[in-house]
């Protein structure tokens, strides 16, 4: 059984805790949430007091914490759990960093963890639930859908008081088959029923600037980037709208995916959003910096050929 099928089978036990178990958050509008995915602030509001519910604001500096965030939130700062190393700028942390960070955020077995950001960074909460996600917790944890912004436009009070909790006690068991590797990636160019896909704008993907070692893009790999699945306030566009766009950009239905971008950030949004659809999906977490990188792996730069 190669990677990708254990995971899928991961997948699929997850799914059905979600839509069987006690954590299922439900529907809004007749649109089911992402089997548990995301919440609505409406759902957030009514489950606020939950005791079981960890809300963690995200953010890459306290100060956007202090200025204002939901009541009861908890201050995770990014670099916590996303780290650079000397050869990569973000990476996954050790597991005993991750595991000293969410137990000083009060995490237990049994918490209900809500992420959010404020002010349109989308990114580094994907990038908070991927990680969550590699560490088993991603059935337990859901994106509050629009951040802070939504939470405020829908009348909801912040509050610039921090949050008081008790240490937790969380077991981590990580799945390290969520993270594509080099080899992994290099084995899923032109393979059939394998889908790579660049969430970096269109000007990187076609080879015009983005800072790393070589311009262009993964052979084989599709383009959509990352700030094309949500729209203009930060929520996730309809399942309809989303399906179409993976359609459209050659992504078949029962693909396996892998996502990735610059360094590792962008590509956890498309990461969320391949699995909100039901893709069994990987972060190529060194992404683009690593690719380009190395002189063996082949990068398609469709700048380049144009100008000849």
């Amino acid at each position: 059984m190669n990677p990708f099928q254990k995971t899928a089978g991961v997948v699929c036990l997850v799914s059905a805790f979600l839509l069987t178990g006690s954590f299922v958050f439900g529907q809004e509008g007749g649109k089911t949430t992402g089997k548990g995915m995301l919440v609505s602030v409406s759902w957030l509001a009514e489950n606020q007091k939950d005791p079981s519910l960890v809300i963690l604001h995200v953010a890459s500096i306290r100060r956007d914490y202090s200025n204002g965030h939901i009541p009861g939130a908890r201050f995770l700062w990014t670099n916590a759990m996303a780290a650079s190393n000397p050869d990569l700028t973000y990476e996954v942390p050790s597991i005993q960093q991750l595991d000293t960070t969410l137990k000083a955020l009060g995490v237990n077995d049994d918490s209900r963890i809500i992420l959010y950001g404020s002010g349109g960074n989308v990114t580094i909460v994907t990038r908070m639930f991927f990680t969550l996600d590699y560490l088993g917790l991603g059935g337990r944890t859901a994106i509050l859908d629009g951040g802070l912004d939504a939470w405020k436009a829908a009348g909801h009070p912040a509050s610039k008081e921090p949050a008081s909790f008790k240490r937790g006690n969380v077991t981590l068991h990580p799945n390290t088959n969520l993270v594509a590797t080099w080899d992994v990636v290099r084995s899923a160019v032109d393979k059939p029923g394998f889908s790579i896909i660049d969430a970096r704008g269109q000007q990187f993907y076609q080879g015009n600037g983005g800072g790393m070692p070589r311009a262009g893009h993964i052979p084989s790999a599709k383009n959509i980037p990352f700030s094309t699945v949500v729209d203009s306030t930060n929520k996730m566009k309809s399942v309809a709208e989303l399906t179409k766009m993976f359609a459209d950009a050659g992504v078949k239905q029962g693909d396996n995916v892998v996502t990735y971008c610059h360094i590792g950030q962008q590509a956890t949004l498309l990461y969320f959003t391949a699995k909100y659809l039901g893709y069994n999906v990987r972060l190529y977490d060194g992404s683009f910096e690593d690719w380009s990188g190395r002189e063996e792996g082949s990068v398609v730069n469709p700048s380049a050929t144009k100008a000849k």
